[in-house]
């Protein structure tokens, strides 16, 4: 658990500027999500690989039990993941804040916080959307099976058509993956770490929606950049849809999927330069 309070009279940032700050926060994510996209490229290559061989030799291949197989393996990976995301996250962040008038005796934020309830937590709320995940490549494969039976074509040429056809899918789909569940993992880790300082330290928190100025930037997401800070506890609203914090399944894909905005949070006495 957290420790007790301090005698803190706040957590301060002092002046904060909102593109370096992005700038910090996404070197770490894409550090991350290199990580997860070169095992999620070899876990989906050994996927289409081991079902384009069953084809070939023995006419096997079962929709179901492929989606099933396949998301025994993509589970545990990603799991891994939450982990290295929350534990880099909440390690980053002892790192960087400071706190004001703090007693000699008082712990870093967090240091004693176990973790894992809150990545377990996070981990079955995206089980519906993993699950969608697995299916769909599971089913892609279905496709190109029926439509080679439809042809007439031999069970070696539907295997080639399978390594041919899904392999490309699935390095595309390991990229948005890799992609989205570091950056939607890091958004709900930064909240949480931040919800956390309110709670336990009496701190009054504000937070910035922060966007990468460029051209594959969701129009509304580059307009946040002109918004001031927030309350904690008051979402922000994206082209009309109400978010908490980037990643926050309350956007939709509209506004997770492969997005890079990244939130600031901040004492209320701060200063956030654009």
């Amino acid at each position: 658990m957290i420790p007790s309070k301090k005698q803190i009279s706040r957590f301060r940032r002092g002046r904060v500027s909102a593109q370096k700050e992005r700038r910090k926060q996404l070197r770490i994510r894409n550090n991350l999500e290199r990580i997860l996209l070169r095992r999620l490229t070899s876990l989906f290559g050994k996927f289409v690989n081991t079902k384009a061989y069953l084809y070939r030799e023995f006419g096997i291949y079962d929709e179901v039990i492929a989606a099933r197989e396949l998301q025994e393996e993509l589970a545990p990976t990603l799991l891994q993941h939450y982990r290295r995301i929350f534990r880099n996250i909440y390690q980053e962040n002892n790192r960087t804040n400071t706190l004001e008038e703090v007693k000699e005796d008082a712990l870093v934020f967090g240091r004693n916080v176990d973790l894992e309830p809150l990545i377990e937590e996070y981990f079955r709320a995206r089980g519906l959307i993993l699950s969608g995940i697995t299916a769909g490549i599971a089913n892609r494969v279905q496709k190109i099976i029926r439509d080679g039976r439809a042809e007439g074509l031999t069970l070696v040429q539907i295997a080639q058509n399978i390594e041919k056809n899904v392999r490309p899918i699935t390095r595309i789909r390991a990229a948005t993956i890799a992609r989205t569940e570091t950056h939607n993992a890091a958004g709900h880790a930064h909240h949480k770490y931040y919800k956390q300082v309110q709670a336990d330290y009496g701190s009054v928190l504000k937070k910035k929606w922060v966007a990468t100025n460029d051209t594959r930037t969701r129009t509304a997401h580059a307009a946040m950049n002109r918004e001031k800070p927030i309350p904690m506890d008051e979402p922000f609203i994206v082209g009309g849809v109400s978010m908490m914090h980037t990643g926050d399944p309350d956007g939709g894909a509209k506004n997770n999927v492969n997005c890079r905005c990244v939130i600031i949070y901040v004492d209320e006495l701060d200063v956030v330069e654009n």
